[in-house]
């Protein structure tokens, strides 16, 4: 590395050790963090910051630095067994993970003037790192530990014992403690850290939302978008989702919300269309398993004929399965932001979505989309025919969601928060 480089006053390190910002979007872990970690480094990088993010080796490479965008390389460092390993087992490979960061730092001769967190993982890495090195550090937590034991013992029948959370939530204290800055994406999110956490947390918290990519999300016109997918007419109507595999994402309530929908409107040919998961022989086992239930529970209702599983596709071309669709539905039973609300209502698709996190911030109900609460497939179902039926709302939320997209959630825009925010810690 150059002189120049390695002297650079704007050098960032971003940490996320689960969510490698180049993989392939739509596999049991790889949505959301991915994203924004890949959109906010490049949109530094663009601004004249250098930027390298630090994600864990999962698989034999020749060059531990890849070139991923201007002022971006994403360096893979050695931590425990170079495969895959579930989130909640990598945390006893962090220790390895802060000695190799540091010697490939010293290495390299490099002074990071900022240590951006993401996840409890990158945070709890982030915050030793802080210690050692006298760095300010902002921290992105993406979800939170009490949250999610919330929304397991809420939706899930089995009991869930908050101590099977201990680790987790030690390590998100400590990270609160340790960090300058806290990125909540939204209001919801700051309130959920305030009252799980600490209410002194405020003077730390800055409020940030995700963004979209505007340029590679955009409305295709109807027929070319269904040219493009190749599974269905003009004439069919299309209920499209896109994410990721989990029970967590409420797809089970879309498809029983299906036979309520096509009996209210007899005279349209209804089919459900889901994008997303790791299928084929290569597959992901928790992705199969879970499309498997849900094939199993469109079978019991008889309607598996109405649904394609698609399986993930490249996001680059994901504008043409937003706009193939008449109606998009985010059925998640939490959701600390939803990314894929901003996409599609960039693509012009009426949205549902659920009322929970950062969804009941981002949709304003009746306005850029319609809420119902998660898991009430009856509730859903009125949402949908009504769509089907009121043309005129249909188009005025379209025309209202695409005005707020682009007013408030252009990553450009975001990124100017976040260097403001970068400026006043360094300063």
């Amino acid at each position: 590395m150059s002189n120049e480089k390695n002297s650079s006053k704007k050098r960032i390190a971003i940490i996320s050790i689960h969510s490698d910002p180049s993989a392939k979007l739509g596999g049991h872990e790889a949505g959301g963090q991915n994203v924004y970690v890949s959109e906010l480094s490049k949109a530094l990088g663009r601004s004249g910051w250098s930027v390298d993010v630090f994600t864990r080796l999962r698989r034999k490479r020749t060059k531990m630095v890849k070139p991923y965008a201007k002022n971006v390389n994403i360096v893979y460092i050695k931590a425990g067994p170079r495969y895959f390993m579930p989130k909640n087992k990598v945390f006893e490979a962090l220790p390895e993970f802060i000695g190799n960061f540091l010697a490939y730092k010293t290495e390299n001769k490099i002074n990071y003037k900022i240590i951006h967190g993401n996840y409890y993982l990158g945070g709890w890495v982030a915050a030793q790192i802080k210690r050692i090195c006298r760095i300010p550090m902002v921290q992105t937590f993406h979800s939170l530990g009490h949250v999610r034991h919330r929304t397991l013992k809420e939706f899930e029948k089995e009991d869930i014992n908050i101590e099977d959370f201990k680790e987790r939530l030690i390590a998100e204290k400590e990270i609160m403690e340790t960090t300058d800055a806290i990125i909540a994406t939204n209001p919801p999110e700051k309130r959920d850290l305030m009252h799980y956490y600490d209410f002194d947390l405020e003077s730390k918290i800055k409020t940030i939302p995700c963004g979209v990519n505007l340029k590679r999300f955009r409305k295709i016109n109807h027929k070319s978008a269904r040219s493009y997918i190749n599974h269905f007419s003009e004439t069919d109507k299309i209920i499209s989702y896109i994410g990721r595999m989990d029970w967590r994402k409420g797809i089970e309530t879309l498809i029983r919300a299906l036979p309520l929908v096509s009996k209210a409107l007899p005279g349209l040919n209804l089919n459900i269309v889901v994008v997303g998961g790791k299928i084929g022989k290569k597959g992901d086992p928790d992705d199969k398993r879970e499309i498997s239930r849900l094939k199993e529970i469109a079978k019991a209702l008889e309607i598996e004929k109405q649904i394609l599983f698609l399986g993930r596709r490249d996001q680059k071309k994901l504008s043409y399965y937003y706009s193939a669709g008449d109606v998009f539905v985010i059925p998640s039973y939490y959701e600390p932001f939803g990314m894929t609300s901003l996409e599609a209502m960039r693509c012009g698709v009426p949205v549902v979505a659920s009322n929970v996190g950062g969804l009941s911030y981002i949709i304003q109900n009746r306005k850029t989309g319609l809420l119902f609460p998660p898991k009430n497939h009856r509730i859903l179902a009125k949402k949908i025919i009504q769509l089907f039926k009121d043309e005129k709302l249909r188009n005025k939320l379209t025309k209202n969601a695409e005005v707020v997209v682009k007013e408030n959630y252009s990553w450009n825009k975001i990124t100017l928060e976040m260097l403001k925010l970068y400026q006043e810690l360094l300063s």
